[in-house]
């Protein structure tokens, strides 16, 4: 039997890597930064960890406090063996947001990281100050999934899917091509990371069932309740900044531009050259002055980035 690869954490990561024990699940995320600057909770997307923002962490905690769980299921946090709806990650995530007991965060999410800062927004307004969207939203539109994605929807054929991956390492490094604008053109040391963290992906067997249990969970929210989240959606009043890239292939450019359209004045969608599925890897840099220009450092509600455009 093949033992799991171990989900190391990268070398700047380590001093802010923390563990915190929930109801159901323990949860492994980082925490940087001083606790008495603005916060920013990072949720990462479907299949990934918390260490897909290794490049924006380390400059962010010079005027922010970083929070970046593994989402359950996926790296070193604990999880069930199924059942892993939108629903299931927003719940844990509040759970996990009452555990340490945060306050006027800003939520960062990507892909569906921004569809589970949504369903927080909408849940915990209260405590959300604004939220960044990258490369994704809920569904406020019903549709099929892409036929691409149909044989990992089949239970039993997705699995076999991903099986049949862990015979090669190159195959399974060139699985993360359509997610990058251009894989090659990431530093060799990115790539070297992501050579390793795919492979270990594929052999981590938490992580394999969570990342099909999600698919299709997202497969059957796109088709039976796209009206329901645009309801909820609509009724939303947190500022909200949609980014994505240009090159993206993963995600449906028309429903982040429909839903900058139902938030009516409290969303704006901006769009980035160069750049694929992955801005926090392609374009860090970018990344670190858009959140820095949105979200100023120690600045409170009444100063926020929709309010300063909208007086101006």
């Amino acid at each position: 039997m093949t033992r799991n690869p171990m989900m190391d954490i990268p070398p700047t990561l380590v001093p802010y890597a923390r563990r915190i024990a929930l109801r159901d699940l323990e949860i492994f995320y980082y925490d940087a930064g001083s606790a008495t600057s603005p916060t920013l909770f990072l949720i990462h997307g479907l299949g990934d960890e918390a260490d897909t923002w290794r490049a924006i962490i380390p400059p962010l905690t010079q005027s922010y406090r970083i929070i970046a769980p593994d989402l359950p299921g996926f790296g070193r946090s604990s999880g069930p063996n199924s059942g892993y709806s939108l629903t299931f990650f927003a719940r844990a995530m509040a759970e996990f947001i009452a555990a340490l007991g945060l306050q006027q965060v800003t939520l960062v999410g990507h892909s569906l990281g921004a569809m589970i800062a949504q369903r927080l927004s909408i849940g915990l307004p209260h405590l959300i100050q604004q939220q960044i969207l990258i490369s994704g939203c809920l569904p406020i539109k019903r549709q099929w999934p892409p036929r691409n994605l149909w044989p990992l929807l089949v239970p039993g054929l997705g699995e076999l899917i991903l099986a049949s991956m862990q015979r090669s390492r190159e195959l399974a490094f060139l699985s993360l091509r359509p997610f990058y604008y251009n894989l090659y053109n990431l530093p060799a040391r990115e790539q070297r990371f992501l050579r390793r963290r795919v492979w270990a992906r594929l052999h981590h067997a938490r992580q394999r069932r969570a990342t099909l249990s999600a698919l299709r969970w997202l497969a059957v929210d796109a088709l039976f309740r796209a009206d329901q989240y645009l309801d909820l959606v609509s009724e939303c009043s947190i500022p909200t900044i949609l980014i994505a890239g240009e090159h993206d292939l993963i995600v449906d450019g028309e429903t982040i531009e429909a839903t900058e359209v139902v938030l009516e004045g409290h969303g704006q969608y901006l769009h980035l050259e160069d750049c694929g599925h992955m801005p926090q890897q392609e374009c860090p840099d970018l990344i670190c002055e858009l959140i820095a220009e949105l979200v100023p450092a120690g600045h409170d509600d009444e100063s926020s980035w929709l309010n300063e455009r909208s007086d101006g």
